[in-house]
């Protein structure tokens, strides 16, 4: 009798002990949870969009660490950043790989702002720390951006971007010089229907790929292809608009016309692709 209550008990503890942790989560509220959800960098509508991007998840299947070295590629409006630099500022190591402003001499404005992003790491500790880098990709001679750097190259949304300004190429060649033997390239990018019959290049100018076809190039240039996910799948996003995937939110590039019925599609199809750096 004393042994089955003792069993009985010990079964309870540990189902209270599991119930617990599931709440919680696997890593509980560690550095990424920390990052997601108790940052004050983050704004409100960033924040709204976690449920399209599910950063924390993402982040997790990436294998990104605290202590980690991560190259963003492409920045943007700093949706990644204010997730990524708060969490690399301390143990680990903030990399931003913005455009190179050599690719915009029509757009001199354009070129001049761009121009200065390292400063703007530089003179913004409290959001970046004092071991981050602002660089450009392709990486300019002198750049503080050493070949080997890199335990992460985080690409998201952005491929379609390489593909149409001629820049696919150069642009893998690099994140594989970037990144330690065995490092990341991780990608998350707007997924095109296999079944479409055009090529890659029109593909792009949807804002897409399909996920076929972005693998196999991607491999072709010495990584491999070592996990996928549906994290940021949307099966109801049809694919098929007038102004392709920057019809839906958060472009809703038609304005008000059937607005209502894009924002309750949401944001893209995702794919979300893990590569490791492989011999060539």
């Amino acid at each position: 009798m004393y042994i089955a209550k003792l069993l009985a008990g010990t079964m309870f503890v540990l189902s209270s002990l599991y119930t617990s942790s599931a709440l919680a989560g696997p890593e509980g509220k560690d550095a990424i949870w920390r990052a997601v959800h108790e940052n004050p960098h983050r704004t409100t509508k960033e924040i709204e969009r976690d449920q399209y991007r599910n950063p924390e998840q993402v982040l997790r299947f990436m294998g990104i660490k605290d202590t980690s070295a991560v190259g963003e590629v492409a920045p943007g409006g700093n949706w990644y950043t204010h997730i990524l630099a708060p969490l690399l500022k301390d143990k680990g190591r903030y990399v931003g790989l913005q455009h190179n402003p050599e690719y915009y001499g029509k757009w001199p404005k354009w070129a001049e702002k761009l121009a200065a992003y390292p400063d703007e790491i530089r003179n913004n500790p409290d959001l970046y720390g004092t071991n981050a880098i602002g660089a450009f990709l392709p990486v300019t001679k002198g750049s503080a951006v050493e070949q080997g750097l890199l335990d992460v190259v985080f690409i998201t949304r952005t491929m379609h971007n390489w593909q149409n300004q001629g820049r696919l190429d150069n642009g893998l060649k690099q994140a594989r010089q970037l990144l330690k033997e065995g490092g990341t390239l991780a990608i998350v990018q707007h997924r095109e229907n296999e079944n479409y019959k055009g090529d890659r290049v029109s593909a792009s100018k949807r804002g897409r790929w399909k996920q076929t076809d972005l693998v196999n190039v991607v491999e072709s240039f010495g990584f491999k292809l070592v996990a996928s996910s549906e994290i940021n799948a949307n099966p109801k996003d049809t694919k098929n608009y007038e102004k392709g995937v920057w019809t839906l939110p958060p472009s809703l590039a038609l304005k008000e016309k059937d607005q209502k019925k894009y924002i309750t599609i949401g944001e893209s199809d995702r794919m979300t692709l893990k590569f490791v750096k492989s011999q060539l």
